[in-house]
């Protein structure tokens, strides 16, 4: 009896000890699976801050980023020949500069474009300073042999304007070998902040609109039959729709440069189709992005063409 019953209080004991044990592991994983549970919460709404902290487009900060500049005077002997002319001096210039951005992959994506060789493919910065040196040297040794006035091969990023997620760049170049002047011009880039993009031609606008896209232009370029087709620089069949074209509040701006269009004496010249004339044109995709104000309003449209009347009727006869 007395076995019987300290075996009892030892299987009691068992149960009592048994039962605080399990007490004491089911506390220890719920506290577990509670602080599982906050860590998994606080992770997820860091990552849902990180992604929203990507999606924020910063204000563009840029400094000019000086890849090769080299620049001197060479003194030419005089001739030898009374009746040569040879120029007392000549400058010999080389540079090529691009961007430094507070974007890192913004300064990767401009060094592409700026470094393209003949063949449209990018070079790295030390393959352009190789290049640009090599250049630098055989400019330096012909206009030795044959004495020039100048060489100028200049090559540069500027940054235009942002609005959002767009920003607008244009590489600006000057070329010049002698003689009277030299020729310059600008391409611009259009670049999406959001996609990490370049915006071509066929982004913007719908397939087979090369027609409807001369027709205004060529509207713009005459100034609404102002400038008669004769008289203009360039007949309408050699007018060509350029892809150098740039966003802006007012429309979309196609640059043409120097002897495209205009004479040099003119300068670049920018025909200017606005948003509400170019809507139809556009791509649905492209009008989603909402870089600017796109609007079909009538009412703008009425007034334009009510503006193109009064010029009409108030512009001198020819």
């Amino acid at each position: 009896m007395k076995k019987t019953l300290i075996s009892a209080l030892i299987l009691t004991a068992l149960f009592v000890v048994t039962g605080c044990e399990d007490k004491e592991m089911k506390a220890t994983i719920e506290q577990q699976t509670q602080t599982i549970a906050q860590l998994t919460a606080e992770n997820t709404q860091l990552k849902a801050e990180k992604e929203k902290a990507e999606k924020v487009i910063p204000a563009i900060i840029a400094q000019d980023d000086v890849i090769f500049d080299k620049e001197e005077t060479i003194k030419y002997p005089k001739s030898l020949k009374e009746d040569e002319y040879v120029p007392v001096e000549g400058k010999l210039h080389y540079s090529i500069s691009t961007l430094k951005t507070n974007i890192e992959w913004l300064d990767t994506l401009l060094l592409e474009q700026i470094s393209k060789n003949a063949d449209g493919k990018p070079r790295s910065r030390e393959q352009l300073i190789t290049d640009y040196q090599k250049k630098y040297d055989e400019a330096k040794k012909e206009m030795l042999e044959f004495p020039i006035i100048g060489v100028d091969e200049t090559l540069e990023l500027a940054f235009s304007h942002q609005r959002g997620k767009l920003a607008v760049f244009l590489i600006n170049y000057y070329s010049y070998g002698g003689g009277a002047h030299g020729v310059g011009g600008y391409h611009y880039l259009n670049i999406d902040l959001e996609t990490k993009k370049l915006l071509s031609f066929d982004d913007v606008f719908k397939p087979n609109q090369q027609a409807k896209l001369k027709e205004l232009l060529w509207e713009r370029y005459t100034r609404y039959g102002e400038v008669k087709d004769e008289e203009a620089f360039t007949s309408k069949d050699a007018f060509e729709v350029t892809d150098n074209f740039y966003l802006d509040h007012d429309g979309i701006h196609f640059v043409y440069n120097v002897y495209e269009i205009a004479s040099y004496a003119e300068g670049p010249q920018e025909l200017v189709i606005e948003w509400w004339n170019a809507s139809a044109l556009l791509k649905p995709e492209f009008l989603q992005k909402q870089y600017y104000p796109v609007s079909s309003n009538t009412a703008e449209q009425s007034a334009a063409n009510i503006g193109r009347i009064f010029i009409g009727l108030f512009s001198p006869s020819i």
